[in-house]
């Protein structure tokens, strides 16, 4: 029988880890708060990480063969600097050729957009029809004419003035490069002082958070950003092919879009099939459709088993989720990151709770906690760190 003194250490014991809890969340919820409030001004330390993630390999490499740090970040980042230039160069004049069409032709092409909804109401009042079909129809080719004079309207003075968010876009690229370069130079230090600040009790605790952040956040960007670049490119050649204006434009477009689950790919299909309708024809938007699906599924099935980490393996509940939360808080940067984030919350939550209950939780054949489990719940994720603390 259990004793008064003992249920009343229980009541305790709960009642502490309530208030913990409600606690934790009342913080997560300020910070979350704080953080969007001056969310525009972290979009360049948000690219500084991006970048360092991505050249901290090449950098850990020169590292390794004697090379300073400092002068391997900055030969690394001037090599991608390059890179990046070059790309740009060949770029920019089709690039700019296709926005400057895009300007010209799209009021037009909306508007016969517009007329052929105006073309096919007149047509279907002829049709004897219930009187809910015929609403129903009517409704959804009004609205159709109505979204083609405001995007008709709007379309060539939104590339005109984009102009100013590039200006300001290269501003944070620069600054992003600048602090890029002192996370590269300094990174081992930074991680000694990390510990340090840590303590002999919390020591192993900061080595596993930053072991799983540099493993998942770091396999994330490079695995994502080879299967962007192979999803673009792909959807610029195959549209091409196909016959539908502006490509190029598009293939960038899916590009940068892939690096949102689900949402990206969803958003260029839709711009694609939008704008083969409109500047071609119906079948042309139909094909442009099956070619970012084809495009799509080839690096789904091909390219991003192979090059993205297994840590970042988020059950489709969690990915739609997370990227809600990251973009009514942070906006694009926000969705961008939220993938990483919840992998990396998700992993940490596996390991303490193994480790406390004594159970193991994650497994090869799971749903929201799908991933290789620990042998041990004592024992950390197999996951091995450099002594400048990125993963190996």
């Amino acid at each position: 029988m259990t004793t008064p003194e003992a249920r009343y250490a229980r009541l305790r014991a709960t009642a502490v880890w309530v208030w913990a809890a409600i606690g934790i969340l009342v913080l997560v919820a300020v910070a979350l708060w704080g953080l969007g409030k001056i969310s525009g001004a972290l979009v360049p330390f948000v690219i500084a990480f991006m970048i360092a993630f991505l050249l901290n390999w090449p950098v850990r490499a020169l590292a390794a063969r004697g090379v300073s740090r400092g002068v391997a970040a900055l030969v690394c980042m001037v090599a991608g600097a390059i890179a990046l230039g070059v790309a740009i160069t060949l770029l920019t004049p089709p690039v700019s050729r296709q926005l400057a069409s895009f300007a010209r032709e799209a009021p037009s092409a909306f508007a016969g957009l517009q007329s052929t909804a105006n073309l096919l109401q007149s047509r279907l009042a002829e049709l004897v029809l219930p009187a809910w079909a015929r609403s129903a129809i009517e409704a959804a080719t009004g609205e159709v004419s109505t979204v083609a004079v405001k995007v008709g309207g709007t379309a060539a003075s939104s590339v005109v003035y984009a102009g100013g968010d590039v200006i300001s876009g290269f501003f944070d690229i620069f600054i992003a490069l600048v602090i890029a370069f002192w996370a590269l130079k300094d990174l081992p230090k930074i991680r000694e002082e990390v510990l340090l600040i840590a303590g002999p009790k919390f020591e192993g605790d900061a080595e596993l958070l930053i072991g799983t952040v540099n493993k998942v956040v770091g396999g994330y960007l490079k695995g994502q950003t080879i299967a962007s670049l192979t999803t673009g490119s792909l959807a610029a050649v195959g549209l091409a092919i196909i016959g539908v204006p502006y490509a190029l434009v598009l293939g960038i477009i899916a590009f940068f879009l892939n690096y949102i689950p689900y949402v990206g790919p969803f958003t260029t299909g839709l711009v694609a099939g939008l704008v083969g309708l409109v500047f071609v024809s119906p079948l042309k938007g139909l094909l442009a459709v099956v070619v970012i699906v084809i495009a799509q599924n080839f690096t789904d099935t091909v390219i991003t088993p192979r090059v993205m980490s297994d840590q970042v393996d988020l059950h489709p509940i969690l990915v739609i989720l997370s990227l809600l939360v990251g973009a009514s808080l942070f906006g694009i940067a926000g969705m961008l990151f939220a993938i990483p984030v919840a992998a990396t919350g998700k992993g940490l939550f596996v390991y303490y709770y193994q480790r406390r209950t004594q159970r193991s939780l994650a497994s090869e054949d799971g749903a929201l906690f799908r991933g290789p489990g620990c042998e041990s719940a004592d024992d950390p994720p197999p996951d091995r760190t450099s002594p400048d603390g990125m993963a190996v």
